[in-house]
């Protein structure tokens, strides 16, 4: 494991908790839209039908999108790496009633069989905090001839200009846009 991917596990295992008490509202709230602006699939249309895929999602936290998905008629795997954010899947999973196989590995180096998904996708996950050197050739191992990876990310502009100090966005940038692989602040999340 990369000094990145163990920062990163370190910091969604001890964030897990905080993250979903925050933030389950609003998920609950729209369990099928985009990003932290919450936009509707409906909207969006980038999933399309998911009945009978194979689906994988990629970087999952609590599972929300994968429980939607499964109550459509997918067959949905979700990967992520933190295992305090799989106790919260396992949850919700437990709470809905589908059976979601959970994985604990990061998304550079998935333990699954090539070729085994029609569709990978990821709300900020995976992509976001891995190297896209290894994660894109690793999503392209896993996908069937044909099948598609789908993603958000969110813009790294308010992370490059965080004061870490003063905890908020400045009109100053802090750190480099160029050569940017990931959301990596060296200490935790990334």
């Amino acid at each position: 494991m990369s000094d990145h991917e163990r920062r990163n596990r370190e910091f969604w295992d001890a964030d897990a908790d905080d993250y979903q008490a925050e933030h389950a509202p609003d998920l609950d709230a729209a369990p099928r839209a985009w990003g932290v602006w919450r936009i509707p699939e409906s909207e969006l249309n980038v999933l399309g039908d998911v009945r009978g895929l194979d689906v994988l999602e990629h970087g999952c936290g609590d599972a929300r999108w994968s429980v939607t998905l499964a109550a459509e008629g997918a067959r949905v795997f979700g990967l992520d790496q933190s295992r305090g954010q799989l106790r919260h899947a396992r949850a919700l999973l437990h709470e809905a009633a589908h059976a979601v196989p959970l994985v604990c590995a990061s998304g550079e180096a998935v333990p699954l069989a090539d070729g085994s998904f029609d569709l990978v996708f990821c709300d900020h996950g995976a992509m976001s905090f891995c190297d896209p050197d290894h994660s894109v050739p690793e999503v392209a191992r896993l996908l069937r001839p044909g099948g598609r990876l789908v993603f958000s990310q969110s813009t790294p502009w308010p992370y490059l200009a965080w004061d870490f100090e003063r905890e908020r966005v400045t009109r100053r940038l802090r750190r480099s846009y160029f050569g940017m692989r990931r959301f990596d602040d060296g200490g935790g999340q990334g």
